[in-house]
């Protein structure tokens, strides 16, 4: 598992920052394809694009269609939600420093679309984070 031991290497030496969400989306679509618990999630999951993004800085996106996850890099041209936030924000939500809900509340996290697809991301996050060895999706 490439990406995924790449990431959790630099969690552990907090050597994590933006310009590894490439890399990051690329682990996330690891665990989907190997995650039992992701890919039954997934399967309840409508179909749904959800593009993060650091404005000006950097964006990536998930795509689950059909059951599947698939990530990329840079802008999608037809996101279902956009995840806007700075850059502090962006580099401890994907570390599990940052609690997504308290972010939100805090008006740190902007969402453009329909909130309950930003909500898929939740569960996402929070089993990719149990892979990871990092709590993720907040609480």
């Amino acid at each position: 598992m490439g990406a995924v031991d790449e990431i959790k290497k630099k969690i552990e030496s907090k050597a994590y920052d933006l310009k590894d969400l490439p890399l990051f989306m690329k682990a996330v679509e690891e665990v989907a394809a190997s995650n039992e618990d992701l890919q039954d999630e997934l399967e309840d999951q409508d179909d749904v694009v959800i593009m993060m993004e650091v404005p000006g800085i950097i964006a990536g996106y998930m795509e689950i269609k059909d059951g599947k996850l698939t990530a990329g890099e840079g802008k999608h041209s037809d996101p279902t939600v956009t995840i806007q936030m700075n850059e502090d924000v962006a580099a401890g939500l994907l570390t599990g420093e940052v609690d997504t809900a308290s972010a939100y509340m805090a008006g740190d996290i902007k969402i453009v679309g329909e909130m309950a697809k930003a909500m898929a991301l939740r569960s996402i996050l929070e089993i990719v984070g149990e892979e990871l060895g990092v709590e993720m999706g907040g609480g």
